[in-house]
């Protein structure tokens, strides 16, 4: 059986959590997992442990980024489905953080693993993101890149919360995280 099937014959719930940078989407997720024993998976995540194992696939995608280049969808995919069949016999849903962040990997996604089966789109003003992310200090949340990824998340990501907005469940995450959990646990 391929991936498709082994994930769609497992009936876990597929939930996408979705928002902008410094909207808390780790945090939550992190949280989730944690209660409801789902799987946190987090594209970020899956390309760095790929590339810090050595294998040819992660020193292919080491070049990709090292150059500033985002890693193709496809190649995204398919290290999330292999994440997602790993898990099928141990978890009770996956919680995908931060993907898909566009249309064209939301069509991916569901052409290749399946439907999600719940969107959480936790919603944050453009000044509080901002505000978030010059306070973590990370080293890709300077001024101009902040900005951009914002930019990005409005063009890009707004989008697919639009497209499936019959599964979406909007939580305000302007609050602090505890409180922030709480409606996230009635959204689900």
């Amino acid at each position: 059986m391929g991936v498709k099937e082994d994930i769609a014959s497992a009936n876990l719930p597929i939930i996408w959590v979705l928002g902008g940078p410094g909207s808390g989407k780790g945090t939550q997720c992190e949280e989730i997992a944690m209660k409801y024993q789902y799987t946190h998976l987090s594209t970020g995540e899956l390309l760095r442990a790929c590339v810090m194992s050595g294998t040819p696939k992660g020193i292919q995608l080491f070049g990709i980024m090292e150059q500033g280049h985002h890693v193709p969808d496809d190649e995204v995919i398919k290290l999330l489905a292999e994440a997602m069949q790993e898990k099928v016999g141990s978890t009770k849903g996956f919680l995908i953080d931060g993907f898909p962040a566009s249309i064209e990997q939301a069509d991916i996604f569901e052409s290749e693993i399946g439907s999600p089966t719940k969107i959480l789109a936790l919603e944050a003003h453009e000044e509080v993101l901002k505000g978030r992310l010059k306070d973590r200090g990370n080293f890709d949340d300077r001024a101009e890149s902040i900005a951009k990824r914002i930019q990005l998340f409005v063009e890009k990501t707004r989008p697919v919360i639009d497209k499936y907005k019959k599964i979406v469940k909007q939580v305000n995450a302007e609050r602090a995280s505890k409180e922030v959990f709480e409606d996230v646990c009635k959204a689900l």
